[in-house]
């Protein structure tokens, strides 16, 4: 019994300082506005991996195209990976010559290789543009995402840009859980790269270079592992230097998609994000993974040893309500910077579905595969 406290004591004071690092970074990280004046001179492309998108596809398309940003120094690549549904059709109906179309059917067969990865190489290598844009298929924006981004990029030097991501216009309360939820991922990703210790990243927004892709030797070393196409090429921009690498806070530069419609699309989607963790080579990123996962594996067990003796159920009740009280005034901060503090209405039960989850989810992502847009992976 003894030892078991001295564990949770540890691992609870451990999560303590990883989350006060969080929030201290994102709180010391300033909003970012480019001035008026501003007149980029980068040239842009714009990478959107889709597959079987038919109901997304043209609404992002739309946004890229009518972005706020010279037509000149803008071109939008959609590279379709073997989608079986009519994104292909829809995407030929768009008549703008920014627009231009990959079929990865053209280039190999469908078993050998990662398709995202595949797809974001393959559409580098057919432009010339000097920043790289990533998005997603079924992601909006609104007019000054790219602006934002290239003023990042020009005005602060940066080289490797990581924007914010948030969900919207959720159904009912399990949406609303997810994009709560999904508030502590984007504090996340800003405040530890504010500490240099980079842990989320998302290609649903992300900027960097085409002359750093190259340096870095692209996806060279990760292509065989199905996800990661953002994190495995932050942590090495960042190894070659954490100088050109910053987050982005900007409402302006926010990119939006959709909270997970079902408990198992939800679960798939988590298993996958955990799925990459085995491969970091960074030991601080695995550290603070597996130091989340064992407080609340902690939480866990006192919850259940409280039945048996009485001491753990003050744990519990300590670990449960200081470990709220921190997340909450964490995520109130982040929810406040998108001006959706009326989610904190659902802290309570969020917090008992985001600590269920990532103990199941952490778990299977590491002996489990996963399916995603119909194929399974390991």
């Amino acid at each position: 019994m003894t030892a078991l406290l001295f564990i949770c004591a540890l691992l609870f004071c451990l999560y303590l300082v990883l989350m006060l690092l969080y929030y201290s970074g994102w709180i010391a990280t300033n909003d970012f506005f480019f001035p008026k004046s501003f007149q980029p001179k980068t040239n842009v492309a714009v990478v959107v991996a889709a597959r079987n998108e038919e109901e997304n596809i043209l609404h992002c398309v739309n946004d890229i195209l009518n972005q706020n940003y010279p037509a000149e120094l803008m071109e939008l690549i959609v590279v379709d990976d073997f989608s079986s549904d009519k994104t292909i059709e829809i995407l030929k109906s768009v008549s703008d010559s920014r627009l231009r179309i990959i079929q990865m059917k053209d280039f190999a067969s469908e078993q050998k290789f990662s398709s995202k990865k595949k797809s974001i190489e393959t559409a580098i290598a057919k432009t010339n543009a000097t920043l790289i844009i990533t998005t997603d298929a079924d992601c909006r924006m609104n007019e000054n995402w790219i602006l934002n981004l290239v003023a990042e990029h020009e005005l602060n030097l940066k080289q490797f840009i990581l924007g914010p991501v948030a969900y919207h216009y959720e159904k009912n309360l399990f949406e609303q859980m997810q994009s709560l939820d999904f508030f502590g991922f984007t504090g996340i990703a800003c405040g530890s790269l504010y500490w240099k210790m980079p842990a989320l990243c998302n290609g649903a927004n992300l900027a960097y270079t085409r002359e750093l892709f190259y340096q870095l030797g692209g996806f060279t070393d990760n292509e065989i592992i199905p996800s990661g196409d953002d994190m495995f090429l932050l942590m090495k921009a960042f190894k070659q230097n954490p100088n050109t690498v910053s987050y982005l806070k900007s409402t302006d530069a926010t990119v939006r998609t959709f909270a997970s419609s079902s408990w198992n699309e939800f679960l798939q989607q988590r298993i996958r994000w955990g799925s990459k963790s085995k491969h970091y080579s960074d030991f601080r990123i695995t550290a603070s993974l597996a130091t989340i996962f064992l407080f609340y594996c902690c939480i866990a067990v006192s919850g259940v040893m409280a039945f048996f003796q009485p001491v753990f159920l003050f744990v519990f009740l300590f670990m449960v309500i200081t470990k709220s009280l921190i997340d909450a005034a964490f995520l109130f901060n982040v929810a406040n910077f998108f001006c959706r503090k009326k989610l904190l209405l659902i802290f309570l039960p969020a917090q008992i579905f985001h600590i269920t989850y990532v103990l199941i989810a952490g778990v299977l992502s590491q002996v489990k595969s996963y399916n995603w847009k119909g194929r399974t992976n390991k």
